[in-house]
């Protein structure tokens, strides 16, 4: 499986966010956190707010924050939100007779990104929004 660059911004955002404990982040201080491109950045929280994963406020005092606890947002919601409702299954020429074997593999990803929580991943990062942490 292939992890896109829209599901690992998102990630990394909601870990950002998740760490903020429910205090507004603009976009930039977001992705200077993880040295990302703001632009595609904003893109990408566009559409975890449209999907109800985060909550915005435009103006000075605005930003993002969570609109979700963060242990009941799983990775897969992420991919669901940002890959769509079904990741895609590798199609090699030729190979036709193994997508059954394809499905299973993408079909265990997704159970095992089910169970994965963004307070899981803040956890796994050691409480802290720091690249090199969610790196290792």
């Amino acid at each position: 499986m292939r992890i896109t660059a829209r599901v690992s911004y998102g990630l990394r955002a909601l870990v950002v966010l998740a760490d903020a404990r429910d205090e507004p982040m603009k976009g930039e201080a977001i992705a200077r956190c993880h040295h990302l491109s703001v632009g595609f950045l904003e893109v990408v929280l566009g559409e975890l707010r449209r999907a109800g994963l985060v909550d915005s406020k435009r103006g000075g005092q605005g930003g993002y924050w969570l609109a979700r606890p963060p242990d009941t947002i799983t990775v897969a919601d992420v991919i669901r939100v940002l890959d769509g409702e079904s990741p895609s299954v590798p199609t090699p020429q030729g190979s036709d007779e193994l997508a059954p074997v394809w499905r299973t593999l993408v079909d265990g990803y997704m159970d095992a990104a089910e169970q994965i929580t963004v307070a899981g991943l803040v956890t796994d990062a050691g409480g802290t929004s720091d690249t090199e942490a969610l790196s290792q």
